[in-house]
């Protein structure tokens, strides 16, 4: 660890010294990062607008000779921060995870700088987006701890009396709390929401149905595509057919 000190502070910092210098280097001011991240907080993602990365390569430290490099590092770096400020602005860290989670993941297999600037103002604006919403609902800090536990356990059995053990209330009290806050019932929010993982499973994935079906909690296949044709007016088979496509 100490040699990789020394290499650092005797060659990476004072070449880049030098290189600053002799280029009359000027960093990015900090309003334009300042800028963003405010927009980012206030959840205005439809003003959200990032420049272009030749606009600012003048302005970046030499942090990789390779362009497709250097601003993966850059919007990896972006996502970190995002997704602190969502959670910081009340949205359920476990969706805020998952969100960073998966715009990293597709960020991976990127290739052109063109690629990885369209995620950039992707992140920017789908965090943006989450925090809009969690502003709008205004939700009580129960529910969306409920909202946290169905999200973390969407892949198992969800029962009523656990969520209730979890945030320490009756199932009673819970159902019309939650009813009241979201105008829809415990069951049926814990149903949309298995639905939307199935729909996105159907999609991308080319998992069995049935193995869907168990992997969602439901006992049988025909328990859950009489659920699914609830929330989607046709069968998990004819949804595939419909919306499936290969991801990778």
């Amino acid at each position: 660890m100490k040699n990789i000190e020394e290499q650092i502070v005797k060659y990476a910092i004072h070449i880049n010294r030098l290189r600053n210098s002799e280029l009359d280097y000027q960093r990015l001011p900090m309003t334009v990062e300042d800028n963003l991240m405010t927009l980012v907080r206030q959840g205005k993602y439809k003003e959200i607008k990032i420049s272009p990365f030749e606009k600012i390569d003048n302005n970046l430290g030499l942090i990789a000779l390779d362009p497709v490099t250097r601003y993966t590092y850059i919007v990896v770096s972006a996502i970190t921060l995002f997704t602190r400020i969502a959670i910081e602005e009340g949205v359920v860290p476990d969706d805020v995870f998952d969100l960073g989670d998966s715009l990293l993941f597709f960020l991976s297999f990127l290739k052109t700088t063109d690629e990885i600037h369209d995620l950039y103002q992707t992140a920017a604006t789908m965090l943006a987006k989450q925090i809009h919403q969690a502003k709008e609902e205004k939700q009580s800090y129960q529910i969306s701890r409920v909202q946290n536990y169905i999200a973390r356990n969407i892949f198992k059995k969800i029962t009523l009396q656990e969520i209730a053990d979890y945030v320490g209330l009756s199932t009673n009290y819970l159902c019309g709390m939650f009813s009241r806050e979201m105008n829809m019932s415990l069951h049926n929010y814990i149903q949309r929401e298995k639905i939307k993982v199935a729909c996105n499973l159907l999609e991308h994935t080319d998992k069995p149905i049935s193995q869907i079906a168990t992997y969602l909690g439901f006992q049988t296949q025909s328990n859950f595509t009489s659920v699914f044709r609830k929330w989607q007016k046709e069968t998990p088979t004819q949804y595939r057919e419909k919306h499936y496509r290969e991801v990778y």
